[in-house]
């Protein structure tokens, strides 16, 4: 087994560049680089980037990665199949990516994958990439300008994909050579390049069009593992790729692993009798009842805490009576506690975020004036006062009854969180709530059809603030808040043509003072984490702010057996 270089996880200046090689031989006895000094980068935007957590050991080549979480229902993941991504990026590379050396996902991050480089056209709606060359298929197949264009094409297509609302600017794809293609836009996009960024934007074969989604035929990409085994339910096996075309920063040969399996298991049993190497990429503990099992049951396990942009928001609908005055939700934001119900949805408020409103800290307002225009900023007792004072004004002295729903069941879940509340509005305000959990999404969606609902708690994903317009506009196909601001949907119609940083966050933090103005939605502060778990013998392992990062891909992920616990 050969040993590798001393990998250092270095902070340098950001470059929208990266290498791409020829295909490489076996991997031979690297160079090792001098290490350079991790420190905070400061992006044109004015943000400081965060580097990721230096790796201090040295890199082996072999050895076989267990883990596992979901396998999906489909491996195509332009369908946003529920953790689709994490189980099958191991066999496919994307245009452009995150740079995993930093925690944040902005445009300043954005490396190339598949695009050696881009340029920007002078009135920002030409994108033109250069490709990678020498890269193939698994099938032996050479990747061109072809495969990009289908792909692109087919991730905007609401007939083949499921998200194609992502690329409002999308227009076409044009073949300039075999390694060079022009992506045009309607208008300059701010959203475009990090949607672009996302892990379900992989790049598929355009000679593999119509293959079936759920066969083994379809994991055929460009990516670090080739598919050997897939026994529904049960597992996938991976082998690496010897011909794969990427080398590390330093010019080893990529990945470093033998090969993968992953499991269909979720249970914390398989982690903590070590039968896994880690739960997985993207799933660890999001409640304390798990998280307590795991940290009892395997104390050595390593721990990553990592933040998501997706909250569990209390949607309101603002066509019923009562709800649609604004003193009675102003009544109901001003009862509400973020601890209790962060407490009521995971068990503990180490799994929320305080003080935060619609949107993740990143894109929202500074908490200070969150809490102000809410009515946070007064002690509790003066908040419950207010709050009866509004009611009564309204006319609803008394209360009225309330028809609450919410996503999913058990006492640690949206319906927790929706329970805590219920029992806040009916000891301050006198509000006699129904609450009813779906346990299915059939369900829930008749219930939602008919117009069944007065409050519903449910997830409030956004890969870009773009994506509020969904929520929130108009005619959104999940604005459950049934909400119509004719002056918000001017706002949200332009945001994704701002394009400067600076007039950007003015433009976002002005959408969020209206929705904490006229609160169609409650923020709870349950922007719910999750804890990632994984053995000491896993080295290099690195994560970002979204959920599908390249770290599901494993190409620089090494595995000492020496640290495996017998």
């Amino acid at each position: 087994m050969n040993r590798g270089l001393n990998l250092i996880v270095t902070a340098i200046l950001l470059t929208l560049l990266v290498a791409c090689s020829e295909v490489a031989p076996e991997p031979v006895q690297p160079t090792i680089p001098q290490p350079t000094p991790t420190q905070s980068v400061k992006a044109p935007s004015g943000q400081y980037l965060t580097p990721n957590p230096v790796e201090t050991s040295m890199p082996i080549y072999g050895g076989v990665l267990i883990y596992g979480f979901y396998i999906p229902r489909s491996f195509d993941p332009h369908q946003y199949v529920g953790y689709g991504p994490s189980a099958i990026m191991p066999g496919f590379n994307q245009l452009v990516m995150f740079d995993i050396d930093y925690k944040e996902c902005v445009p300043e991050t954005i490396i190339g994958d598949l695009a050696e480089n881009w340029e920007t056209s002078e009135d920002g709606k030409t994108i033109t990439f250069k490709l990678c060359q020498g890269v193939k298929w698994h099938d032996g197949m050479p990747f061109t300008a072809d495969d990009v264009i289908f792909s692109l094409d087919k991730m905007n297509d609401v007939n083949r994909s499921a998200i194609s609302d992502w690329f409002p600017a999308y227009e076409s794809t044009e073949k300039v050579d075999d390694y060079t293609v022009k992506v045009h836009l309607k208008y300059p996009s701010a959203s475009f390049m990090t949607t672009l960024a996302q892990g379900e934007c992989q790049i598929q074969a355009i000679h593999l069009s119509g293959t079936d989604d759920q066969s083994t035929d379809f994991i055929v990409g460009t990516g670090p593992f080739i598919i050997t085994e897939y026994l529904p339910q049960v597992h996938l096996k991976w082998k690496r790729n010897h011909d794969y075309w990427k080398k590390d920063k330093y010019g080893n040969q990529l990945p470093y692993l033998e090969g993968l399996v992953y499991y269909h298991i979720a249970d914390n049993e398989s982690i903590i009798g070590r039968r896994l190497d880690m739960k997985s990429t993207v799933g660890g503990a999001g409640t304390l009842d798990t998280y307590s099992a795991l940290v009892k049951g395997a104390p050595e396990l390593l721990w990553h805490r990592r933040d998501r942009t997706a909250g569990y928001p209390i949607f309101i609908n603002t066509k019923h009576k009562p709800l649609d005055d604004i003193r009675v939700r102003r009544a109901i934001a001003l009862v509400l506690k973020e601890d209790d119900l962060i407490v009521g949805f995971s068990g503990d408020v180490m799994f929320g975020i305080t003080d935060v409103g619609v949107l993740y800290p990143d894109w929202g307002l500074p908490k200070e004036e969150i809490i102000k225009l809410i009515g946070w900023d007064k002690p509790y007792e003066e908040r419950v006062a207010e709050a009866q004072r509004l009611m009564a004004e309204a006319g609803y002295p008394d209360g009225f009854k309330l028809n609450m729903m919410a996503a999913g069941s058990g006492t640690q879940s949206a319906c927790g969180e929706t329970l805590v509340l219920a029992e806040a509005l009916r000891m301050k305000l006198k509000i006699d709530a129904e609450m009813y959990s779906g346990t299915t999404q059939t369900a829930l969606q008749q219930r939602l059809d008919q117009d069944n609902y007065d409050t519903y708690t449910h997830m409030l994903s956004i890969m870009d603030p773009v994506q509020l317009k969904n929520y929130f506009g108009t005619n959104g196909y999940s604005n459950w808040s049934k909400y119509s601001n004719p002056e918000l949907d001017t706002m949200l119609d332009e945001l994704d043509q701002i394009l400067d940083p600076d007039e950007r966050r003015e433009a976002i933090w002005a959408i969020e003072r209206v929705l904490l103005t006229d609160l169609p939605v409650l923020p709870t502060g349950c922007f719910i984490p999750t804890y990632l778990c994984y053995y000491p013998q896993v080295k290099n392992l690195r994560w970002n702010g979204i959920s599908y990062s390249s770290i599901s891909r494993l190409e620089d992920v090494w595995l000492d057996e020496s640290l495996r616990v017998k």
